[in-house]
């Protein structure tokens, strides 16, 4: 008989990308499930800002590349492949010191055929920054964005480097409609939900400035304790930045994984049965 852990769970979920597999995850571990998106990714393929930067990197090689994320990266060199400098980006990307902020970053940097020297070992880009400082800093740096703040990513490292070269590949935005998270907040505000899972840092913030703009921010934090409402994060970076905003009681895997933050909290729910 297989078992259903998440059953009589309504779990809200706030995901953009790949939300569709996360509700295939939790309906199988029998959640009913909740989708409202607190986010979009905008494509800045075309943002002249990024052809500018890698021509700029072609011309005048760093002597570092950091990159953010996986999915950033492969957008990044597809981008300058259709503009027809993707040959000259690799060869160069080739032959400098490549940091990666965790696996993903560094799974797609083994696909584009570049050795990665060292990846962060909680995923944190602030032990990037601390690397580099510790390492002995670097004069041109490139920085592969992750959608977040510009200024906050850039300032840590430009105090240990000689030039940041930014490459803003994506930015994430509030959602187009942002009913369905507006209705997210209110389940949680209102007890209609067991737990929220949150699978970037953005989602978070995203979340929390929605319910501001509904006037429930309180409201929606002090629901998030764990007890009344579970926030669930993909990984130790969504963490982070969950506890900063006022959520507690959060459950993470051990590896930062879609399935893994489901099964972490499947594992929750069973412990709260099995202690009711």
């Amino acid at each position: 008989m297989v078992t259903t852990p998440l059953s009589g769970w309504r779990v809200g979920v706030t995901a953009d990308r790949r939300s569709d597999q996360q509700v295939e995850v939790l309906r199988r571990r029998g959640a009913e499930v909740v989708v409202g998106s607190t986010m979009r990714t905008l494509d800045l393929s075309d943002d002249p800002r990024l052809l500018e930067a890698s021509r700029a990197l072609v011309a005048d090689p760093p002597a570092t590349l950091v990159l953010q994320t996986g999915m950033g990266l492969t957008m990044w060199l597809e981008a300058m492949d259709a503009a027809g400098v993707g040959g000259d980006l690799r060869r160069t990307l080739a032959g400098v010191e490549v940091l990666a902020r965790g696996p993903k970053a560094t799974s797609a940097a083994r696909r584009a055929e570049l050795e990665v020297a060292w990846s962060a070992p909680d995923e944190l880009y602030a032990q990037v920054v601390e690397h580099v400082a510790s390492t002995g800093g670097r004069g041109r740096v490139a920085l592969q964005l992750d959608g977040t703040d510009e200024e906050a990513l850039v300032a840590p490292l430009a105090a240990t480097c000689g030039e940041v070269v930014v490459v803003p590949v994506y930015r994430w935005a509030w959602p187009d409609d942002v009913g369905p998270a507006g209705v997210l907040v209110d389940a949680v505000c209102d007890g209609g939900l067991d737990a929220v899972t949150f699978t970037t840092r953005q989602a978070a913030v995203h979340l929390v400035e929605i319910a501001e703009s509904r006037g429930r921010r309180d409201e929606l934090l002090s629901a998030l304790d764990g007890a009344r409402v579970v926030p669930v994060s993909v990984g130790p970076v969504c963490t982070a930045a969950m506890a900063a905003l006022g959520m507690t009681g959060i459950v993470e895997p051990e590896r930062a994984r879609l399935v893994a933050m489901v099964d972490a909290l499947a594992d929750e729910a069973s412990r709260r049965s099995a202690a009711s």
